[in-house]
């Protein structure tokens, strides 16, 4: 009999990070009623909720159930590019960060953690988690401006951003009315900031946008104007890229006086039209001539005390002859602390007045520079690192962000890039100490997760390879590839002997760096290919999606991305046959599409050897094989087609032939046949799919999706293989994204994790966790 002990768990939830001694200790002292009733309900499992890093927003959720789901982050520590940082000048401790794929947020100094601002109980509709620029009102520290948007273009077309304004640092957000294209997660995403406060009158907000030109605000982004582009021209690509950078900054110089009540004298950076400036608040503007090449894009910008610009430009990858200049009395002066880099971010300490610093970019430990005299010197930093245990060695040989001096504190000096945040407190010091600061980012992209009997959950990240968590909240020690730059995009395991796991990924950046392999033990270590090792792999068999045999570690099924031909071994990876049936024209090849599209495409059926199924997007033909991947076969061709963005393919843990198919906004699809016959389930929406430990006592597992069900979106749970529904939460953690990946635990009833598009896992499991239901 199911006994609800969920106000013992309340009761006692000061205690719940105890062990399980510890826990009963409490129970002794706190409620011997209660624990007459814990002894006589037949628990089979008390499980300590884990409390782990927050993303944002409420983490409990009361089901229709009356069960109490609660919700935490995945440990992982950061792991994304952070793009820039800034520091209010007039209140202490008052910082933020922005992120390309994960959001911005607010340090709060009390417990040395950064908080999500960007949830779904604080922004207003649907918006994107890129951040191109933010900004803060140097006058009122409550308040931020955020400009949002991934992406200037998509399939050719042009995409609007958002502008957002918070009263509240960042607790809430009202949209603001102007919508132009934004490339928070495009080439020169580092440059900035592009949004500005002026230090004098809060009114006046300036924009500078990639594609078209300045904008200015004279009532605190209420409305908006453009400049004229023929005073401030919109700027000209650079070779690197056909994205544009266009105006890449706009600062002001606060003590230049005031004319109708704005700042005199402001500066904006054009892509390949060098520096321009106004003297009278903006009413006029002008080029300034006579300084660093106008092919060069700028970068970043700071004003000192005497009132002169200090900026920093980037000429190109392949010809880094970027530089750093001061503009003094009308007169430029190049004062690059090291020829043949390009330079990116900059910062001035005002404790002491006018030290500056320099990074280049891309980012190395030797290319970090201090000026304590305006330029005329430089001192090369000498930097020691103290990282997250599994980030990789080159962890400051990366991209780079913004760099920002603490006006309160001398020494304390923030860093930002590929990785995540680094602050030091003795950056007025040779040897500059650099400490991995992270806590509460969460940035990664995610692709798979499993959590198999008897194991731990194991993760596929791009990027950063995936880890094995042996706790969910502590930091991993390493990731599968110990330090490489791998995307990892499938993981799978075999059900009779779920020790054994497979995986594959490569670098994005080289296919050809290639890791895929396998583990015996539960992704502890792995052991690539052997045909890899034998340099006789496949050039084509690259990311995608991976099933082994249910009985037979040996058979395993690679679907590799791109379109192309899957393949099949029966030696453990020793040598792969390609599956010659996928090669018809009828068939079009492979079912992966790309490798950033989200599909899960391939399963192996959880019993019978040798069983294998295939979603083709193409027709939307289901295909099966029976002898371990050699032939196949269309088993059903109703299933919606044009689907590749979302589609997923799960088989049932222990049951034979239970093969479920999700297919984003077209619905979510059972057979009990091996895909023979499909009955499509009364789910309007399903994106992501996943199976968990079945209710302790039963024999159907949990089936845990996020979609849409009765008009409610959210995560639901099924625990009678989906002939009823529980919401078990709407945006888990304030995210408010389509998830990537979603995986139950099968060692944990009601347990699950999400997987996000740039912040990391998620996980929830019952607060009170009786498993006799």
């Amino acid at each position: 009999m199911y006994v609800k002990i969920q106000k013992l768990f309340l009761s006692i939830k000061s205690c719940r990070n105890f062990l399980s001694a510890r826990i009963m200790y409490c129970l002794l002292t706190t409620s011997v009623v209660f624990l007459v009733i814990l002894i006589q309900s037949p628990l089979t499992s008390l499980i300590a909720p884990e409390k782990c890093s927050q993303l944002a927003g409420d983490d409990t959720f009361i089901t229709s159930t009356e069960e109490t789901y609660e919700w935490g982050g995945v440990k992982i520590g950061a792991g994304g590019f952070v793009t820039g940082i800034v520091i209010h000048p007039r209140t202490p401790d008052l910082i933020y960060t922005r992120t390309d794929a994960g959001g911005a947020f607010r340090w709060n100094p009390t417990n040395q953690s950064w908080m999500q601002l960007l949830s779904a109980d604080s922004v207003p509709g649907n918006i994107d988690y890129n951040v191109e620029s933010i900004a803060l009102d140097p006058n009122n520290p409550n308040i931020v401006y955020i400009a949002l948007g991934g992406y200037t273009r998509s399939k050719k077309q042009l995409v609007s951003g958002f502008l957002l304004k918070s009263t509240d640092r960042g607790e809430s957000w009202k949209t603001l009315d102007l919508s132009l294209p934004m490339g928070g997660n495009e080439p020169w995403r580092w440059t900035g900031e592009r949004l500005a406060v002026d230090p004098n009158n809060s009114d006046i907000v300036y924009f500078a946008s990639r594609l078209n030109g300045l904008w200015r605000s004279t009532d605190g982004g209420t409305s908006w104007s453009q400049v004229n582009p023929e005073l401030v021209p919109i700027g000209q690509p650079n070779p690197d890229t056909d994205k544009q950078a266009g105006v890449t900054y706009v600062v002001f110089d606060g003590s230049s006086g005031l004319t109708d009540n704005r700042t005199k004298v402001i500066y904006v950076g054009v892509s390949g039209e060098g520096i321009y400036r106004t003297t009278d608040g903006g009413t006029t503007w002008k080029h300034l001539e006579g300084g660093p090449d106008t092919e060069l894009v700028p970068q970043q910008a700071v004003v000192n005390t005497q009132g002169e610009l200090i900026t920093t430009f980037y000429r190109t990858e392949k010809d880094p002859r970027g530089s750093v200049w001061k503009l003094t009395s009308e007169k430029w002066q190049e004062i690059t602390p090291k020829p043949n880099r390009n330079y990116s971010a900059i910062a001035i300490s005002s404790n002491p007045s006018d030290t500056l610093f320099v990074v280049s970019y891309p980012m190395t430990p030797d290319d970090i520079y201090r000026s304590d005299n305006g330029g005329q010197t430089w001192v090369q930093l000498h930097n020691k690192i103290d990282k997250l245990s599994w980030w990789p060695e080159w962890s400051f040989y990366t991209l780079t962000g913004g760099i920002a001096a603490s006006p309160f504190n001398s020494g304390e000096l923030w860093l930002t890039n590929g990785v995540g945040v680094w602050r030091t407190n003795s950056a007025h010091d040779r040897q500059v100490k650099w400490s991995a600061t992270v806590d509460g980012i969460e940035e990664t992209v995610t692709f798979d997760a499993i959590s198999p009997p008897g194991g731990k959950l194991i993760t596929a990240i791009a990027d950063f390879d995936g880890f094995y968590h042996d706790s969910l909240c502590s930091v991993p020690i390493r990731n599968h590839g110990n330090g490489n730059f791998i995307t990892t995009t499938s993981l799978a395991y075999s059900s009779t002997h779920p020790n054994f796991i497979v995986s594959v990924g490569a670098s994005h950046h080289n296919p050809q760096e290639i890791r895929a392999g396998f583990s015996e033990n539960y992704g502890k270590t792995w052991h690539n290919f052997r045909s890899i090792e034998n340099k006789t792999h496949p050039s084509d068999l690259v990311f995608g999606n991976i099933a082994v045999s249910a009985t037979d570690t040996r058979n395993i099924v690679w679907q590799p991305s791109n379109g192309k031909t899957p393949y099949f071994t029966k030696d453990r990876g020793r040598t792969w046959q390609q599956i010659s049936f996928f090669e018809q024209k009828e068939i079009e090849r492979g079912s992966h599409t790309h490798l950033w599209n989200r599909q899960q495409a391939l399963a192996a059926d959880s019993v019978k050897a040798g069983t294998f199924y295939i979603y083709h997007h193409v027709g939307g033909r289901f295909l099966r094989s029976d002898d371990g991947g050699e032939t196949w076969k269309i088993v059903n061709e109703t299933l919606p087609d044009e689907v590749w963005q979302g589609a997923n393919v799960k088989t049932a843990p222990g049951i034979k032939g239970e093969v479920w198919v999700s297919l984003s906004e077209k619905g979510l699809y059972r057979s009990s046949n091996f895909g023979e016959d499909f009955v499509k389930l009364a789910v309007e929406e399903a994106n992501v799919l996943g199976f968990g430990k079945a209710v302790p006592n039963t024999t159907s597992p949990t089936v845990f999706l996020q979609g849409k069900i009765n008009g409610e979106t959210g995560v639901f749970r099924s625990t009678n293989l989906g002939q009823t529904w529980v919401q078990i939460a709407d945006y888990p953690m304030g995210y408010f994204g389509k998830l990537r990946v979603i995986t139950g635990d099968m060692n944990v009833f009601g347990r699950v994790f999400l997987g996000t598009g740039g912040n990391g896992f998620i996980y929830g499991q019952l607060l009170e966790t009786n498993q006799d239901r």
